[in-house]
């Protein structure tokens, strides 16, 4: 019970630990991995609905695929020149589940190696929603001022890989990151 009870700690350290890219557009407070994976946990699951996926595998693959980085940090793609963050990544999750019990384990190993794999399309729309959830907060920054964040749409656009995520991507870039409460407020305040 100690290992699992461990490992439900280390993953909180997810909710305290930052996103490193976005501080190269200037982004002073970026989100946490925690945020980011669980905002890519929703997206998945409904993108998965819209390509006729398992929306459950989906949205676990997007729950575990930055497990590691409360070991490993955040990898960000400048960072990636230097150090190989893949197979540090895959080496800290299988350090972190391997106390969990056997079939937890076996489940976490078989989705995360899919996940990093590519080749399912359960594997390809988690991907997808990850990178949609990095279009979204590239596109907060943007409207917040932080006007290099456009490279990351930009790429993003580029390697989207199923129809309802270029579908969506094209919504994102249009609508604007506040518009979701416009008309929610109460007009009158007491």
């Amino acid at each position: 019970m100690k290992h699992i009870a461990n490992f439900f700690y280390e993953t909180g350290l997810l909710g305290r630990l930052r996103r490193t890219g976005f501080y190269f557009a200037g982004v002073t407070d970026p989100e946490t991995i925690a945020a980011h994976s669980h905002r890519a946990s929703v997206i998945a699951y409904v993108l998965a609905k819209m390509e006729k996926a398992d929306a459950a595998k989906c949205a676990l693959m997007c729950m575990l695929h930055d497990i590691p980085e409360a070991r490993t940090g955040d990898g960000n793609k400048v960072a990636a020149r230097y150090i190989k963050f893949g197979e540090a990544e895959a080496k800290a999750f299988n350090d972190q589940i391997e106390n969990l019990p056997d079939e937890v384990k076996n489940d976490f190993r078989k989705i995360y190696a899919e996940f990093e794999d590519r080749k399912s399309k359960e594997a390809i729309v988690a991907k997808d929603a990850d990178l949609l959830e990095c279009a979204l907060e590239a596109r907060e920054h943007v409207e917040n001022g932080f006007k290099a964040a456009q490279g990351w749409i930009d790429r993003i656009n580029t390697s989207l890989a199923t129809e309802s995520a270029k579908k969506l991507m094209a919504e994102i870039e249009k609508t604007k990151p506040d518009e979701w409460y416009i008309g929610l407020k109460v007009e009158k305040v007491r």
